[in-house]
């Protein structure tokens, strides 16, 4: 093997370590911002966060075409929890079709990093 060749696979080496050293670094960095930020981060801000994004902006995917209104939600604030990074916010969305249980999955350090599920 000639010697360029060498150098150019170590290079590639190089790069390719460097950049999954990168990934692993930003990966704790996130997770040590969420850990501190959910240590000051209140379970009502959290709720907050959930009513607002519900009501802003349609999850079709999550709610189908149903209007979202203040009146179709119910939090179960007794219920709010902090786990690891997140706060699980479970709610009720009473539609036409009747109700079905939900929870939202908030990140700590940016309330506006949403997730929903179906229970």
């Amino acid at each position: 093997m000639k010697t360029s060749a060498k150098v150019g696979a170590l290079s590639a080496l190089g790069i390719i370590l460097s950049a999954s050293g990168y990934e692993v670094y930003s990966r704790n960095v996130e997770n040590q911002k969420d850990e501190i930020a959910c240590v000051t981060v209140h379970s009502r801000d959290a709720v907050i966060a959930v009513e607002k994004d519900l009501l802003n902006k349609s999850h079709t995917e999550m709610f189908g075409k149903n209007r979202i209104t203040l009146g179709s939600l119910l939090f179960h604030n007794e219920s709010v929890a902090k786990n690891g990074t997140r706060i699980i916010v479970p709610f009720t969305f009473a539609s036409h079709r009747g109700q079905s249980e939900f929870q939202a999955v908030v990140r700590c350090s940016n309330l506006q990093d949403i997730e929903y599920d179906k229970l």
